[in-house]
């Protein structure tokens, strides 16, 4: 069921697609006929018309795209759909390039005359982009976390919210959002740790469990345990304020934290 979901979005998706450059073709035809041909634009008019016609439709594609990632990762996942999307805005974006070459009148002859000065200017305003966009796929590859899941950002717990092509982003427990260079991930500047949903270990070592009351030598307050994770555990103390612990510096007592009873329990 699921993949007969997936191949008709998958065939939704493909008809718009072809709409969409049949569009294209037909408006480039129409602002030949009935614009630039009887105003008599000049070459250098006429070729930016047409060049504004496909940057207006190529957004539109690329808007679909990026529209269709939320209904594909239904039936496929999110990083199999983002990865997908990763390399259809690539493939549009170079289907773009080349119609502006052909626009601008840029013979295949002339290219390959000039193949080694294009090669460095174009080298050297797409290194980055493209780098980004191979780095967040190798991200969505390798490390195994995905969106919502926990994380540990240079020992800070983070909450991953979104991963796209460039960065990938998450909020930290301040309320703060941080959005990181995918590239800086691959290289180790910024050190990513997740931890599985089945790791118990380090929980069952804890003195307390999530909904227990607490009293914690920080801010000597007592408070209730409202989240706990392999790596972290987050108390709502009775002041209002909220913080968070990392399990390690509860085991080593770093952070004291004591459980209280309840005596009128049985």
């Amino acid at each position: 069921m699921a993949l007969l979901k997936f191949v008709s979005s998958l065939k939704r998706f493909v008809f718009i697609l072809i709409v969409l450059i049949v569009l294209t073709l037909v408006s480039v035809y129409l602002f030949d006929q009935l614009i630039a041909e009887p105003i008599g634009l000049t070459l250098l008019l006429h070729q930016a018309g047409r060049i504004l016609i496909v940057v207006a439709f190529g957004s539109i594609v690329i808007v679909v795209i990026r529209r269709s990632k939320h209904l594909l990762s239904k039936h496929v996942g999110v990083h199999a759909a983002t990865i997908f999307q990763f390399f259809m805005i690539l493939t549009t974006g170079i289907v773009m390039i080349f119609t502006f070459l052909h626009i601008l009148q840029v013979s295949p002859s002339n290219l390959l005359i000039g193949g080694g000065i294009v090669t460095i200017v174009f080298g050297l305003v797409i290194s980055t982009f493209v780098g980004n966009i191979l780095a967040g796929t190798l991200v969505l590859m390798i490390h195994p976390f995905k969106v919502g899941d926990t994380i540990m950002v240079n020992n800070i717990p983070c909450k991953v919210e979104e991963i796209t092509s460039l960065v990938t982003k998450v909020k930290n427990d301040f309320g703060g959002r941080i959005a990181i260079p995918n590239t800086a991930i691959m290289q180790g500047s910024v050190i990513v740790t997740s931890f599985s949903g089945h790791d118990v270990d380090v929980v069952s070592r804890l003195p307390y469990a999530k909904g227990d009351r607490i009293y914690t030598t920080y801010l000597n307050q007592e408070g209730v345990v409202t989240e706990l994770t392999p790596f972290h555990t987050r108390i709502l103390l009775d002041s209002g304020k909220e913080v968070t612990f990392l399990n390690t510096s509860v085991l080593t007592g770093n952070v004291a934290v004591a459980r209280i009873h309840d005596k009128h329990k049985k």
